[in-house]
C-alpha cells in the first residue's frame, strides 16, 4: 500500500518520527516521505492514503514551513473525499497545555473540512514528556496503517 507521509516540522523531530515509521514498516508499505515546504496541496489529489506528522509552533500554530501549504489548502476548493488519513500531532503539554498539539489538530480539522476521511483519532505526543515519542508514533502507525489498508478493501 502506498502512503504519503507529510512532515511539518521546525526542528526535525517530526521528520525523525517519519523516518522511524518508514524504517519500521517500509518492507510492508510504499512510503513517500515529503517535507511540506517541498510540495504543494495538489499532491493530495494524487494520493489516497496520508499520514500528517506535525509539530506545533509557539502557542499553538502550524509551523512556519507548513503555513503556505496550509493557507493554500484552506483557501482552495479542493475536495479530498478520496483521501484517507491519520495525524500525529506533537506539542509541549507542560508549557502550552491550552494549545497542546494544536498544530496537528489544525491539520486534522482542515482535512475534515476538505472532506477527507480520518481513519483514527489523532495521536497527540508530548515532546517534553518522559515517553519515547518515536516509539509511541511507530506503535500508533501500525493501527493507522491497518485502518488505511481496510479502506482499500472496502
Amino acid at each position: 500500500m502506498k502512503v504519503l507521509l507529510l512532515v511539518v516540522t521546525m526542528t526535525g523531530t517530526s521528520e525523525m518520527i517519519a523516518e522511524d515509521i518508514v524504517e519500521a514498516y517500509g518492507a510492508e508499505h510504499e512510503f513517500d516521505l515529503q517535507l511540506i515546504e517541498n510540495t504543494e496541496p495538489a499532491i493530495l489529489s494524487t494520493n489516497r492514503n496520508l499520514i500528517v506528522i506535525s509539530s506545533t509552533y509557539g502557542t499553538g500554530d502550524v509551523p512556519d514551513p507548513g503555513q503556505p501549504f496550509f493557507m493554500a489548502l484552506e483557501s482552495s476548493d479542493l475536495n479530498l473525499a478520496h483521501l484517507n488519513y491519520g495525524v500525529i500531532a506533537l506539542g509541549d503539554d507542560k508549557i502550552y497545555h491550552d494549545t497542546f498539539a494544536n498544530g496537528g489538530r489544525q491539520w486534522d480539522a482542515l482535512l475534515r473540512r476538505r472532506q477527507a476521511n480520518s481513519v483514527t483519532e489523532p495521536l497527540l505526543l508530548d515532546s517534553a514528556g518522559s515517553d519515547d515519542i518515536s516509539e509511541l508514533a511507530v506503535d500508533w502507525s501500525a493501527a493507522c496503517l491497518a485502518a488505511l489498508k481496510s479502506t482499500i478493501a472496502a
